[in-house]
């Protein structure tokens, strides 16, 4: 029989218990944001460490800005492989950096995927350079302008570049690729009228969009976004092999052992679906989007495959 003596004993124990628990430090996480201060891989990194507060993380985001992202990856590599480092990064610094620079010294094999925080679309877009309203129209123009008929990126050997490329292959129009130091230039030179394209995260784009200095005439995903949704993907406008999915995703070393990742993933997985955060995502036109680690290890897998041919194809290479 539970006497009063043995209930007051017992709960307070399990105060004492719930009290220990409470006053354990929190695990220390490095969030490896691969962009800049500021922007939106950084953002969507800080958003999710202060949710992982809740599952006991003390989460510190670093910016690893530069290369393409890859100074992040290396910066993951160079870590412990303890489950205390991760990255946050797009695709692209594992399915195609390694393809265009022999040298990098990291192949995806080199990580573990974990989750993504959120997805988007890149977009091909025109400005007052180009007089078209449609890709068909963009399309016809370049074919007769084809020295003035250039698209603007984040930088060579980017997934814009080649979506660029695969454009021009596939409908046989002459384009001509500018490269830039990051997109804040290019989407000047587009709202200025001095660039006549640009291929750029969707994020960049909504806000010359809706004060009608860019024209945005397709974008990369399966299905139309909600951001933009008068737009069409690529597959309605003529070319399927360009359709992708893309994301932030979040990626430590291969050899941190599996229950430390599945823990990771879970808290990861539980902060992203907190309504707040969610919302914060909407504001910057990203995509709530939570993959299993099984999941975005296969999308992964695809996407490397893809790239590889695409990159092949062109013989483009950079030199680190």
């Amino acid at each position: 029989m539970l006497t009063r003596r043995t209930f007051m004993s017992a709960a307070a124990a399990s105060m004492m218990t719930c009290g220990a628990v409470r006053s354990q430090p929190a695990k220390r996480l490095r969030l490896l944001a691969a962009g800049p201060a500021g922007g939106a891989v950084d953002v969507a990194a800080r958003m999710v460490g202060d949710q992982l507060r809740a599952a006991g993380y003390l989460a510190i985001v670093e910016n690893h800005a530069g290369a393409a992202g890859q100074l992040g990856v290396e910066a993951l590599l160079r870590s412990p492989a303890d489950g205390g480092t991760v990255l946050v990064t797009p695709p692209g610094v594992f399915t195609i950096a390694p393809h265009v620079n022999a040298g990098i010294g990291y192949r995806l094999a080199d990580v573990s995927c974990l989750t993504t925080l959120c997805g988007y679309q890149f977009a091909f877009a025109v400005g007052p350079a180009a007089k078209a309203r449609t890709m068909a129209d963009f399309l016809a123009w370049a074919k007769k302008h084809p020295a003035e008929a250039s698209y603007g990126t984040p930088g060579a050997g980017t997934e814009p570049h080649f979506i660029g490329a695969e454009i021009e292959r596939l409908s046989g129009a002459p384009l001509i690729h500018v490269p830039y130091r990051g997109g804040a230039q290019a989407m000047n030179d587009l709202s200025g009228g001095h660039l006549p394209a640009v291929i750029s995260a969707l994020p960049n784009l909504v806000t010359p969009y809706k004060a009608g200095k860019a024209q945005v005439l397709m974008m990369t995903g399966s299905q139309r976004s909600a951001f933009m949704p008068d737009v069409p993907t690529v597959s309605e406008c003529g070319f399927p092999e360009l359709a992708s999915n893309l994301f932030y995703g979040a990626y430590t070393q291969a050899g941190v052992p599996a229950p430390v990742r599945a823990a990771l993933t879970e808290a990861i997985i539980a902060a992203c679906k907190v309504p707040a955060y969610e919302e914060g995502l909407r504001r910057m036109s990203l995509d709530p989007l939570t993959l299993s680690s099984a999941e975005l290890d296969a999308s992964m897998q695809a996407m490397d495959a893809k790239w590889a041919a695409v990159i092949k194809r062109t013989g483009f290479t950079l030199e680190k």
